[in-house]
């Protein structure tokens, strides 16, 4: 990337100037040079994951044609993964969009993974899901929630075998879980097939 462009989006003083920087920015990134270790740590995916999930989604949307799908995704699970705002995850020197493209994308992005892999991934039917619909509704004024979905570390003694597979972000030995449950708090579904050192998916 040239270190002009960057210095010339940092000190241009017109929209419309930086308009053309960005288009230039976009057109010359390509997030999946970055690491193994540097792309999980960014988007939370590994590589493959990511080429599967533009490779199962059809991102290319009429609204933001300009944007590659490649960057569209890029964008999307960047803001998930930083809990970061929308204007921060667009003026990335990876990224070059502005917040108003990547809130639009964001949210093109979500539909269509919604549409093509919730279906595949997600087969939640908890036998009481309209109860639960309703008592959500009622206490929380949420509509059409039948369970919540949270991820914990369970703590283990240090084991014997693949120690650092267990040694999580926080300081100590554990297996990560997914947890749902329901309105009263009764477990659903549960996860804990990965050690305490995987990403939060």
């Amino acid at each position: 990337m040239d270190p002009s462009l960057l210095f010339y989006l940092s000190s241009s003083e017109s929209e419309n100037d930086e308009r053309v920087v960005r288009k230039q920015l976009r057109g010359r990134s390509n997030p999946l040079v970055l690491s193994d270790n540097a792309f999980i740590k960014r988007f939370r995916l590994s590589k493959e994951a990511f080429q599967y999930v533009l490779s199962k989604t059809n991102i290319n949307c009429d609204d933001t044609k300009a944007v590659p799908a490649a960057l569209q995704l890029a964008a999307s699970l960047s803001l998930l993964a930083s809990g970061s705002y929308k204007q921060t995850v667009g003026s990335d020197y990876l990224i070059g969009m502005c917040q108003s493209t990547v809130s639009k994308l964001t949210s093109n992005v979500l539909k269509e993974i919604e549409r093509k892999l919730c279906p595949e991934f997600i087969k939640f039917q908890p036998n009481e899901s309209s109860r639960c619909k309703e008592r959500f509704a009622e206490k929380y004024k949420i509509p059409g929630v039948v369970g919540c979905v949270d991820g914990t570390h369970i703590g283990l003694q240090k084991p014997i075998r693949d120690e650092h597979m267990y040694f999580n972000r926080k300081g100590y030995h554990s297996l990560n879980v997914m947890l749902i449950c329901d309105h009263t708090c009764n477990i659903l579904a549960i996860n804990c097939q990965y050690r305490g050192a995987a990403h939060d998916f």
